[in-house]
């Protein structure tokens, strides 16, 4: 027995005894030492120990294994006269004593260490599992928008392309001129921008759609079992939410976005992405700010564009991009007194004008190389017909807007070699728009030094301000031809165009009257003050070889040649 009481002493097991009948537990010294009561007390209310919070389950437990006589098993807290906190584990068993009283006899240990080891072991597993949360939180979402990021984004298309959805549609959205927006509010208004973006298009998805950031100013939404009457309804959502400008540091702006809109069903859903790309596509090509939705039309109409875009730089390539010339004559005289080279495709298929292939050249970046070919060729053509004899008057080469404020566009014009009053670039009037800035102004004075003339084109049909004529000062001004066009018995046409005459008279600038189309238009334009006549009157865009050949005939005037 002495053996028991080391064995239990070491162990630091207590036991106790409780008597049903007269409601009484006895401890022994060791379960007294666990729970901090004086020795010699015979009679202790366990509950008086428990912690608070937990005596009405520790209790209930234990009346429980009364009330069903079976054994008896809890966890609970104590505390000790001192206030300190220990978890105990308590353990008993019904039994009759040789009295034939009922009673319940059980063990307590102190297993606070090993609650507290738990505990920290499930704090470790929790951190881990928040850590690894994060990690794949992290992995899986932008970081800057908290959007689905490209990577998982293409895991969920590729789960949605094997089958699993009957339907989905696909919203690839693109932010309009948000490289604009990064150069006026610098990067930390462009990264408000997309946040912004991004709220949007969280707060409009439900249920499993999802929404992306692609890269850059790219976003996407992914509906799957779903039709594109949803993805419009998506997009129109999102355009509600972004109607109201941006605060940014430094001003507000409007943010608008182009969207491609493609659906499939069944195994076609896998060409979703493809598709929505080239919606996206020719919705920034066809004016920005709109939708396009995908079909193979749509497709096919890109492949030719494609496919005329590769046929224009090969052009490019092998000279193909020509000037074609038309000639400009004296309002009183009607004898040539200029060219204006005008841009043509001269192909294997046959001539192609502007309109076939300058819009496609400006949105992809190749008006400068336009603009370079024509002026090389030009300048070519000047030097072939002066070695040949002829008087050549000066020629109107078009240069992009654009252009104009490129800093590398002197040394490349210098390159070339422009003989001096020779030439003349005529510009478009959106230029003037905005006021000048102070590389345009520095170009234009530097253009001005090498001995060419600038003019504006159009007067009278876009945004030119009398301000902007004052500051750049042309040398010379072109009427609109929608103006031109109506001139003949209409009083209030020509009271227009003298007016514009007059102001141009009143800045020192030569005015040249363009759509000139027939002889009678000729005549009212010179006498309203028109010191310069271009149109099908007196002779349509043709090659250098046309051109050479007329201007060999000096003493024709242009309306003789017409005739």
């Amino acid at each position: 027995m002495r053996q028991l009481d080391v064995a239990l002493e070491a162990s630091g097991i207590g036991i106790w005894q409780h008597n049903l009948r007269l409601n009484q537990t006895r401890w022994d010294d060791q379960l007294k030492q666990l729970y901090g009561v004086r020795k010699g007390e015979h009679d202790v209310v366990w509950l008086d120990s428990v912690h608070p919070e937990d005596c009405a389950k520790a209790s209930s437990i234990f009346e429980e294994a009364i009330a069903s006589k079976s054994d008896y098993a809890s966890q609970f807290r104590i505390v000790r006269p001192g206030g300190e906190i220990r978890h105990v584990r308590s353990r008993a068993k019904y039994f009759v004593d040789g009295k034939g009283e009922e009673c319940f006899i059980g063990a307590e240990w102190d297993v606070t260490e090993d609650v507290q080891r738990n505990e920290q072991l499930a704090r470790e597993r929790e951190a881990a599992e928040q850590s690894r949360a994060e990690a794949k939180f992290a992995a899986e979402h932008d970081h800057l928008t908290g959007l689905t990021n490209r990577r998982a984004f293409d895991e969920a298309f590729a789960h949605l392309a094997t089958g699993e959805a009957d339907t989905a549609a696909l919203c690839h959205i693109d932010i309009d001129r948000f490289k604009e927006i990064n150069d006026r509010f610098g990067h930390p208004g462009g990264d408000l921008v997309l946040q912004h973006v991004a709220s949007m298009l969280s707060t409009v998805i439900a249920g499993d759609e999802v929404a992306a950031r692609l890269g850059g100013d790219e976003f996407a939404i992914l509906s799957p079992q779903c039709t594109n009457e949803r993805a419009a309804e998506l997009l129109d959502q999102v355009r509600q939410g972004l109607s109201k400008p941006v605060d940014l540091d430094g001003g507000s702006v409007r943010v608008d976005f182009s969207a491609g809109i493609a659906y499939a069903r069944g195994a076609e859903i896998a060409s979703l992405l493809t598709s929505s790309d080239i919606a996206l596509y020719v919705a920034k090509n066809d004016g920005r700010n709109r939708d396009e939705l995908f079909t193979p039309a749509l497709a096919q109409k890109l492949n030719s564009e494609k496919q005329l875009l590769q046929e224009l730089r090969d052009a490019l390539q092998i000279g193909e991009i020509v000037p074609h010339y038309q000639v400009q004559v004296e309002a009183s005289s009607h004898s040539v007194c200029g060219l204006e080279a005008l841009a043509r495709w001269e192909s294997p298929s046959g001539l192609r004008l502007p309109a076939d292939f300058l819009p496609m050249a400006a949105a992809n970046g190749l008006m400068e190389f336009i603009d370079d070919a024509i002026l090389r060729r030009v300048l070519f053509d000047i030097k072939r017909w002066s070695m040949a004899g002829l008087a050549v008057p000066r020629v109107s080469v078009n240069l992009s807007a654009a252009r104009l404020a490129d800093p590398r566009l002197i040394d490349k014009l210098r390159s070339v070699g422009i003989p001096p009053s020779q030439l003349s670039f005529e510009l478009i009037e959106t230029i003037f728009l905005d006021r000048l800035s102070d590389q345009v102004r520095d170009n234009i004075k530097l253009i001005r030094e090498l001995g060419v003339e600038i003019e504006i084109d159009d007067l009278g049909s876009g945004h030119a301000s009398l301000i902007g004529l004052i500051e750049l000062r042309p040398d010379r001004v072109k009427i609109d031809r929608h103006l031109v066009s109506p001139v003949l018995g209409n009083n209030l046409q020509q009271q227009m165009i003298r007016s514009l005459i007059d102001i141009a008279r009143a800045l020192d600038m030569t005015v040249v009257a363009e759509g000139v189309e027939t002889l009678g238009h000729g005549t009212v334009l010179a006498d309203l003050g028109a010191d310069v006549l271009q149109g099908f009157a007196f002779g349509r865009p043709e090659p250098a070889v046309a051109t050479a050949a007329r201007l060999m005939l000096p003493r024709q005037t242009a309306r003789q040649r017409a005739l």
